[in-house]
């Protein structure tokens, strides 16, 4: 995975897709390379030699490297993969350990929409218990200024992040004003330090014309830590029986496959039991590596007949899968933009303190369908507007996903609705085997 620092900052996030939960391929078994071990050459060989055996697109590969000539693995990574290949990344050992096992980041813990205006920064979600959350900032919230600073001045002279939110010190503090939904100023301080990150941002059951409906906001990643919060989620869904769901995939760019086989396994209930949620399949070289996960009896199954996922192009990997895996076996509808198009994962690797995710193999469903790299296109078309908190009325998204529930159809307005350009969602994450 590649780690880099989104919404100027506040928020530390991943981009990767996976696999199985082993951490890697048990078949690796570093070569010698002539050089000292660990060191950037020998990295660069060894790493390279990975790649001819695991690759997914190994026949794309360049015959050779000089393994002196990069800087890093990371540059080499960069410049020997295949040109369609978004996704393979390298991170260290102890920044993947921190994130995928224990879900923690050094940050405020906002993630922020830049797009939107050159004035204000959108605050697209908060973790709970961090110091964005103390300070009072919610989904939909504007922030105009921090630490001194206008938005509208970080913007034009291009500031950096250091210079606007401060160094990397635990108990920093910064101030910032923001605009409520309601139109509300508010000034209050942020802290900084470690934040333990959430992927559940909500959940609860929505009272319908069609009876109750589950909504979940699962966001961030697909993550060990997620398990434990889906099964709080579903647990309280489960009593009430609800007939349909709305699952809010928006931001969420994948993660581990076990914990996305986790969470359709319990969508899907009986619906899907006793059959395939999805087959990884590796390269000709490997394909005795090819494994099935299969649908888990959870005890806190649901039994939809229908799911609404909430989609942008920012919905990833792990999360594809779920649209994918379930397709066959419940009634699945998308509303919202098409998704990123990652029907592809990897196995994490490790060697020098270093961990390469690179694609491995491509998932596809128990029908064996997976061809989806052009993105999953939304059944009911609308662009994501954050202007709300979770399950609000007033983010179109979420009104049309809820009026499609009750109504069974798109409404006249989105049929007819022309999308528009929009940046990549910065911000992503992975599957372990993982999808990212």
């Amino acid at each position: 995975m590649k780690l880099r620092i989104t919404s100027i900052g506040l928020l530390l996030g991943l981009a990767a897709c996976g696999g199985s939960d082993d951490g890697g391929n048990s078949g690796f078994n570093p070569p010698a390379s002539g050089f000292a071990q660990c060191s950037v050459a020998d990295q660069n060989a060894v790493w390279f030699s990975y790649l001819q055996d695991w690759y997914y697109w190994y026949q794309d590969l360049p015959t050779g490297i000089d393994a002196q000539q990069y800087a890093s693995p990371a540059a080499m990574l960069a410049d020997v993969k295949v040109a369609a290949d978004r996704f393979s990344f390298m991170m260290s050992q102890a920044d993947y350990d921190a994130f995928f096992n224990s879900g923690t980041f050094f940050g405020y813990g906002a993630s922020f929409d830049r797009d939107e205006s050159t004035d204000y920064f959108r605050v697209r979600y908060v973790f709970s218990g961090s110091g964005a959350e103390s300070a009072g900032l919610q989904r939909g919230d504007r922030v105009t200024h921090i630490n001194g600073f206008s938005v509208t001045d970080i913007n034009a002279q291009q500031m950096s992040n250091e210079a606007v939110f401060g160094p990397d010190q635990d108990g920093f503090t910064i101030d910032v004003r923001y605009i409520t939904p309601n139109d509300e100023t508010l000034d209050r301080q942020m802290v900084k330090g470690t934040v333990n990150t959430n992927t559940v941002f909500d959940s609860r059951l929505l009272n319908t014309n069609a009876g109750q409906v589950a909504y979940l906001s699962f966001q961030h990643g697909f993550i060990e830590p997620s398990s434990a919060e889906l099964q709080t989620a579903f647990g309280q869904f489960a009593a009430a029986n609800p007939r349909q769901m709305i699952l809010d995939l928006r931001y969420n760019g994948g993660g581990r496959l076990s914990v996305s086989q986790l969470l359709s396994s319990l969508a899907g209930g009986d619906n899907s039991l006793g059959n395939n949620y999805a087959t990884l399949q590796y390269n000709n070289k490997h394909t005795d590596a090819n494994f099935t996960f299969a649908f888990l009896n959870e005890t806190n199954k649901l039994n939809l007949d229908r799911l609404i996922v909430l989609t942008t192009d920012a919905t990833c990997s792990a999360s594809e899968a779920v649209i994918n895996g379930l397709s066959p076996f419940i009634d699945v509808v998308t509303v919202g933009e098409t998704t990123c198009g990652k029907p592809v994962g990897m196995s994490p690797q490790s060697y020098c303190e270093q961990v390469m995710s690179a694609i491995n193999f491509q998932v596809v469903n128990h029908q064996g369908n997976g061809d989806y790299f052009n993105g999953i296109n939304a059944s009911c078309t609308i662009n994501d507007q954050i202007r709300v908190d979770w399950a609000q009325s007033g983010d179109p998204v979420f009104d049309e996903a809820l009026q499609y529930a009750e109504n069974g159809a798109c409404s006249t307005a989105v049929n007819k609705y022309v999308p528009t350009e929009k940046s990549r969602f910065s911000g992503e994450a992975f599957i372990g085997k993982d999808l990212h």
